[in-house]
């Protein structure tokens, strides 16, 4: 497994849960099966098939799973069926169907037709390093990831984390980044991609080039840098968003080395060698930039 995305909550108090703690918590609300009339539902599963536990403990991270299953009831298909009922209702009874009454019957043909609907899963990672008071989702929407951890608050009863924000502006840095590549925080350096936009929501997207060109640069006149494309101490590659979200984590030769050398005697211990060698990276580099940022874990919490 490797995770791939990273929305960061911040904690505002020591995380001191024991693994048993959290298995316990999160064993009590574990996902249900979708009921035929209800649209989801949600809550954690196992992070291993074949394997019951509830939390994997990997040297001082913990991961778990968060699932959701929606039913799938498209829009265009009750439109079709309420549409055919009005036409219905019109032809026999020789009268318009007013706005409360289709809103009525659209209920009614949701209710009707949902238990027919198939269902859809969606898993998601949670990787939770205490050291740092860091929950960090395996997810590059932040509405998702923030339905996630509102999940693990009911679960826990408290979990006063917050997203961090940047005590200096991201969009600047990243501007100061690409004019100068040497400003960069030391570990790190420029990929190849980047993203401009303005407020009027104008984008331009760099891939695969030398984000060093005048033409490149060029943008910065009239655009703000959004996304850069980073590299750290040649271990891993991500995109770093204005909002200091992380995406498309890859892993560079020093960790897929380290990767491919993994010698597991099964999936278990694959997964905590995994979860152990690319949670101690991130800490390195998250450390690196909140520091750059001074970001700190004092900000106003959710509510509990």
């Amino acid at each position: 497994m490797w995770i791939k995305n990273l929305t960061v909550f911040l904690g505002t108090e020591p995380f001191n849960w024991s693994a048993a703690e959290l298995e316990e918590r999160l064993d009590g609300n574990r996902c249900p099966p979708c009921g035929r009339q209800s649209p989801s539902s949600e809550g954690f599963v196992p992070p291993l098939k074949n394997d019951d536990r509830m939390v994997v403990a990997a040297g001082s991270y913990f991961y778990l799973v968060h699932q959701e299953i929606a039913r799938l009831l498209p829009g265009p298909v009750i439109k079709e069926e309420l549409d055919a009922r009005v036409e219905e209702i019109r032809d026999r009874e020789g009268r318009p169907v007013g706005r409360k009454e289709r809103a009525d019957l659209k209920d009614q043909i949701t209710f009707e037709l949902l238990p027919q609907a198939f269902t859809r899963s969606r898993r998601t990672g949670v990787l939770i390093d205490p050291q740092r008071r860091r929950v960090m989702v395996d997810c590059g929407s932040e509405s998702r990831a923030e339905q996630v951890v509102s999940a693990l608050r009911k679960a826990l009863d408290s979990l006063p984390v917050t997203r961090p924000t940047a005590a200096s502006a991201t969009t600047a840095a990243f501007a100061h980044w690409l004019r100068e590549p040497g400003a960069l925080p030391e570990g790190f350096t420029l990929g190849d991609r980047c993203e401009f936009k303005n407020g009027d929501g104008a984008s331009v997207r760099i891939t695969a080039l030398d984000l060093g060109r005048e033409e490149i640069l060029a943008h910065l006149e009239e655009l703000a840098a959004v996304k850069v494309n980073l590299c750290w101490k040649d271990e891993l590659e991500f995109d770093l968003q204005q909002d200091l979200a992380v995406k498309r984590l890859k892993p560079l030769d020093l960790i897929q080395e380290n990767l491919d050398g993994i010698n597991a005697e099964d999936a278990l211990d694959e997964m905590m060698a995994r979860l152990e060698l690319q949670g101690g990276t991130l800490r390195g580099a998250l450390d690196t930039l909140f520091d750059y940022f001074e970001i700190k874990a004092e900000s106003k919490p959710d509510a509990a």
